[in-house]
């Protein structure tokens, strides 16, 4: 389940199942920068693609998909 309100700067969320920070908060376009705890590289995410549990769904790689080599 997304966050339905716009994050505050300081919350710990996570994006997939890594936990992030919020360093900061671009409510106009409901964009967040974010880091994950572990890391020091910030990267700017929308708002709505962080949960407040880790999300552990099994995924594929979309480059698994490409038609590339053939």
């Amino acid at each position: 389940m997304a966050v339905l309100e716009i994050p505050k700067i300081g919350d710990r969320l996570y994006l997939m199942n890594r936990q992030v920070i919020v360093t900061k908060v671009y409510a106009d376009f409901q964009l967040i920068k974010v880091r994950y705890i572990e890391d020091s590289i910030e990267f700017l995410i929308d708002g709505c693609a962080v949960t407040k549990l880790p999300d552990n769904t099994k995924t594929i790689s979309l480059g698994m998909l490409s038609h590339s080599g053939r």
